[in-house]
């Protein structure tokens, strides 16, 4: 089985009993350092996939006028991730530290990032209520090696709110709009960060629809404004009903999928013609 089928009973987590650290910016955007929060087997065992089964691929995109500049991501279809008992952990979490439920992922992925990239200040979003949960998933790393993420002032990037260093299995748990950067490991390793990361929206509506935008944006030959306005009226001709969404967006992904393998074995098979 994949890591991420192996569901198991709710979580029992007190997220407050792993918080280490609480920073805010002046619009009091709250950062939350927890320590010890994943069970160490839920973390080797995400780790094991993330060296063996993950497949990157390069990203040069930007998102809504920014980019991370983070150009080797690992995505994960979020309707596989939410079957995982991590999902559970990163769910209750986020409800227990903010006080609301709800929360539904729309993106997850593992970014990697070497001595040599240069990554961008950013935000996660613009305008939206949501959060990003961000797992340090490199073993052994030390203070002096870098690969902490900083994050500033609302709009002064000269002010430093906080540098969460690295370390493995640290969460970091963020309101999106704060902007923030990683940081690359120290120029005298070749070893890579890893993080793992989950962003929330407020509702499973909200997220499937989120991810819809992002999934049909940069995979169709259309517009965002077009995809947004197909995305809306599905929504409406669907009653907007999450779950009925979500169902139509897993029909298209394998559609898509096995499109591509088709392809692929078409390719093949012309090849050895």
């Amino acid at each position: 089985k994949q890591w991420y089928q192996r569901r198991v009973r709710a979580s029992t987590v007190r997220a407050e009993d792993h918080l280490t650290a609480t920073h805010q910016t002046a619009l009091s955007r709250p950062i939350y350092v927890l320590d010890d929060l994943i069970p160490q087997g839920v973390l080797s065992e995400l780790l094991s996939h993330v060296y063996s089964s993950s497949q990157y691929y390069y990203d040069d995109s930007e998102d809504e006028g920014e980019t991370d500049n983070v150009h080797w991501i690992s995505g994960y279809h979020t309707h596989q991730f939410v079957q995982s008992n991590l999902w559970t952990l990163v769910r209750d979490t986020v409800t227990q530290m903010t006080g609301h439920e709800g929360w539904y992922p729309y993106d997850i992925s593992c970014n990697l990032n070497r001595a040599w990239d240069h990554t961008r200040i950013h935000k996660d979003c613009f305008g939206k209520d949501e959060y990003t949960f961000l797992i340090f998933l490199t073993p052994d790393y030390q203070p002096g090696d870098l690969g902490g993420t900083v994050f500033y002032q609302h709009e002064d990037v000269s002010e430093i709110v906080t540098l969460v260093q690295n370390r493995f299995g640290r969460v970091a748990l963020f309101h999106c709009e704060i902007k923030h950067a990683a940081r690359p490991p120290h120029s005298s390793l070749s070893l890579a960060r890893y993080t793992f990361v989950v962003k929330v929206a407020r509702s499973k509506l909200s997220a499937v629809q989120r991810e819809m935008l992002t999934v049909v944006a940069h995979t169709q030959d259309t517009e965002e404004s077009e995809a947004e306005q197909w995305i809306a009226d599905e929504s409406e001709r669907l009653g907007n009903d999450p779950d009925k969404l979500e169902a139509l967006f897993i029909s298209l992904i394998e559609t898509a999928d096995q499109m591509r393998h088709s392809d692929l074995e078409n390719s093949l098979l012309n090849a050895g013609k």
